[in-house]
């Protein structure tokens, strides 16, 4: 069974909060009971603070401190100033088309292209910075992309955009297999393995 894990359980177990235990029980299950994964597009993620890792190593140290440093990441699609080069795959048509229907269930409101979401919002594509709100979305649409493009059984969010019965329904029919919260995920575990 392989449980993808998104960047808000990965901040669940910095700040020891959320469904934190559930998490950390997940984890705890990898790789003798299940393959946990994470997409390598958490790296890319604003942080606390707003502030981004300034490169992978610094990604990689963090999983260590919160326990997943073992767990097996997944490559997102490049893009340029989101992706790490060398935690990236180049993109052919297929892979862009799941994306985009991914991100018109989670984001129908926010445009795919950086230079579409500038000029709605008004702001100078150019100037070297990425708007916190569209990194978050690419962020989050990578994430169930990698789930799906890798073959995740399971994609595990606190997100709650991802649990809204439309949004679920439509990430379901793109291929995400499950989407549950971390408890919902450890209670589906138990009863299909010997936890």
């Amino acid at each position: 069974m392989r449980v993808t894990l998104d960047n808000n359980c990965l901040i669940s177990l910095k700040n020891n909060d959320g469904e934190y235990n559930e998490i950390k029980a997940l984890v705890d299950m990898h790789p003798t009971q299940i393959i946990l994964c994470i997409p390598a597009v958490a790296a890319s993620e604003n942080q606390q603070g707003g502030r981004l890792h300034t490169n992978f190593a610094q990604f990689q140290q963090f999983l260590a401190e919160i326990g997943c440093e073992r767990c097996e990441l997944l490559n997102p699609m490049a893009y340029w100033d989101i992706s790490y080069w060398d935690h990236a795959i180049l993109a052919d048509g297929e892979m862009t088309s799941i994306e985009r229907k991914i991100h018109g269930v989670l984001f129908p409101n926010i445009p795919f292209e950086w230079p579409e979401y500038c000029k709605r919002f008004g702001l100078n594509s150019g100037n070297g910075s990425i708007d916190r709100k569209w990194r978050r979305a690419k962020c989050d649409v990578q994430a169930v992309w990698c789930h799906i493009y890798y073959g995740g059984d399971i994609f595990v969010t606190q997100d709650n955009n991802s649990h809204k019965a439309t949004k679920k329904a439509g990430l379901l029919a793109l291929g995400a297999g499950e989407i549950l919260k971390p408890s919902e995920c450890l209670s589906r575990l138990k009863k299909v393995t010997d936890i």
